[in-house]
């Protein structure tokens, strides 16, 4: 698509992947982007970047007045970015299915990371399609296609979001509006903070997403070690989920 005459949506855009997303848009021409995050204070500084095309936009993507609000505001988006979510509970055991004290946090994991952006596409994509051209660019993660024990909760809600990506894209079939899902790899952010793995940065990612988008890809595995990761699943995954069970074996002893 022509981004210089695209007006993006993305969410989550006040840190790491979603601020990626909006200065790498910004340098590739983007005619507007609108800028979500929870708290619009925090966006200040990258509307500054450039006031003329970045609007600011309050969105906590789990409430469904302000999404209203944010589809009423930004009538004209075509390249919708899903990228906000949460990897659940500072305490490991809360973001397990067994070990924690209820499902609490399962369920606001799930209701962030899959209930939420689905509701964003049921509110942003049929104007697109009305208007016969767009994109969608959903997030999900490499952690869809296995199950990080230490984080249980986000691999389920994030395995619904890849299904659900390709749900949409199957219904979208000859609409022109196109869906992608990215199965991110190591990204340098801040929920990645202690991973000691090579990572690369928020921008690198866009960039590599925006370019597989305009080659026509539509499951892009993109940030460090994702088509490792994919290759190594899809050879043997009983071998992988062995050593998913050793590693966190391992760390539970230690």
């Amino acid at each position: 698509m022509d981004l210089t005459a695209s007006h993006a949506l993305v969410t989550g855009a006040n840190q790491g992947i979603g601020l990626g997303f909006v200065e790498v848009l910004l340098g590739r021409g983007i005619a507007k982007v609108y800028a979500a995050a929870r708290n619009p204070a925090t966006l200040e500084d990258l509307v500054g970047l450039d006031p003329a095309r970045v609007v600011g936009l309050e969105l906590d993507i789990t409430s469904a007045e302000q999404r209203l609000a944010a589809a009423r505001r930004a009538p004209d988006v075509d390249l919708l970015i899903n990228n906000a979510g949460i990897a659940g509970s500072g305490r490991g055991e809360e973001r397990r299915f067994l070990a924690a004290s209820n499902m609490d946090d399962a369920r606001l994991v799930m209701e962030t990371d899959f209930w939420a952006p689905a509701e964003m596409c049921r509110l942003f994509v049929p104007p697109m399609v009305s208007r016969g051209r767009g994109q969608v660019i959903n997030i999900v993660s490499i952690g869809a296609l296995f199950c990080t024990p230490e984080y249980a909760t986000y691999s389920a809600a994030k395995a619904a979001f890849g299904m659900m990506t390709q749900g949409l894209r199957i219904e979208l079939n000859g609409s022109g509006v196109g869906v992608a899902g990215v199965f991110t790899g190591g990204v340098a952010t801040r929920m990645s903070a202690n991973n000691p793995n090579t990572l690369v940065s928020p921008e690198a990612h866009a960039n590599e997403v925006l370019d597989a988008v305009a080659a026509g890809e539509v499951d892009i595995f993109a940030g460090a070690r994702a088509g490792e990761l994919r290759d190594a699943v899809r050879a043997d995954p009983m071998a992988f989920e062995a050593q998913l069970t050793e590693r966190f074996n391992t760390n539970r002893l230690e």
